[in-house]
């Protein structure tokens, strides 16, 4: 069954299309990595399988269903967090706003991290404060959680801890980011944009024993290289 699905998903911003006829499926259980250069419609995507933005034309389905945001957490790349809070805070907000909260796993997460309760957000690392983000998404109790640029600006012991995390969530995962080797650690599927428009989804195992000879930056180079390429 399919976690994620869209069919014909796009979206214009006056003149100008974000993204056009995106078709992708992603498999439940899946770490999906989603890649592509600036401006190939990444963060259009995200927002709206997140429900964050209308589609122009085309769906989108979570589990067989038209998309409901309760069953969507999506953490931003810039973690807007209320940087005055404490992370207590943030957990008693996350509880009042989301009916399937899941304190004892959100609390789970930040104590194997060593980040107290009474800590300010605005005291944080950035890798706390994404490591916090992760925790409001867990305790949400999310079918599919989305992830926008997880890794950006994150020191390289920081990236190991938020990629650690995102490989133990129990759901389906889409994350975008600039980093090949950090997902192809923790990733099992692609999806490829490129000029607002998908070149590649399916499986890692499924694209590299179909182009034999390579490895995924490989890959990913020769499809964003060449755009009239045919898989």
């Amino acid at each position: 069954m399919s976690a994620l699905e869209t069919s014909e998903l796009s979206k214009r911003y006056r003149q100008r299309w974000a993204l056009r006829q995106a078709t992708i499926a992603v498999p439940a259980g899946a770490r999906a990595a989603l890649v592509g250069p600036n401006g190939a419609g990444k963060s259009t995507l995200l927002n709206l399988v997140s429900g964050l933005l209308t589609p122009t034309t085309g769906r989108v389905e979570v589990f067989g269903r038209p998309l409901e945001t309760a069953a969507v957490a999506f953490v931003a790349q810039d973690k807007p967090l209320y940087r005055r809070w404490s992370v207590a805070d943030l957990l008693r907000f996350g509880a009042a706003t989301n009916p399937r909260w899941d304190r004892a796993a959100a609390q789970s997460l930040l104590s194997g991290h060593d980040i107290g309760p009474r800590e300010r957000v605005d005291r944080l690392s950035g890798g706390q404060r994404t490591l916090v983000a992760l925790a409001l998404a867990v305790g949400k109790r999310a079918d599919l959680v989305v992830l926008d640029e997880p890794l950006a600006e994150l020191d390289p012991l920081a990236r190991l801890q938020v990629m650690s995390v995102v490989r133990d969530l129990e759901a389906t995962v889409l994350l975008s980011s600039h980093i090949l080797a950090d997902l192809a650690e923790v990733c099992d599927h692609l999806i490829l944009l490129g000029g607002g428009r998908v070149r590649l989804c399916g499986s890692f195992a499924d694209l590299l024993s179909s182009h034999s000879g390579t490895d995924l930056e490989d890959l990913v180079l020769h499809y964003l290289r060449n755009p009239e390429a045919v898989r």
